[in-house]
């Protein structure tokens, strides 16, 4: 259920989810220029949002790859090794 929540939900929704805050953000905006109070710099300074956005993409791109992976936490990783005059390539397992 998750999977499918990130995976077609999550995409879907996005996009509504990023204009409505631009257009809550833009209405406050226009709010406090008609009632005459000036808008503070870091409002006014777009990066602030861009950086706090893209680190919660980060952490979420992070938390979904952890949850979703579907290896079994307890096998053992058998890295590349040569063998015979050949590579035998690594594996996860017993």
């Amino acid at each position: 259920m998750i999977r499918k929540l990130l995976t077609v939900a999550l995409p879907f929704l996005t996009p509504f989810i990023v204009y409505l805050i631009y257009w809550w953000t833009m209405r406050r905006r226009q709010l406090m220029e008609e009632q005459g109070r000036k808008v503070a710099p870091w409002e006014d300074f777009p990066w602030t949002w861009v950086v706090t956005a893209g680190a919660i993409l980060t952490a979420l791109a992070l938390v979904s790859t952890t949850m979703l992976s579907g290896g079994d936490p307890f096998n053992e990783y058998h890295p590349p090794r040569y063998e015979d005059g050949k590579i035998v390539p690594g594996r996860v397992g017993q």
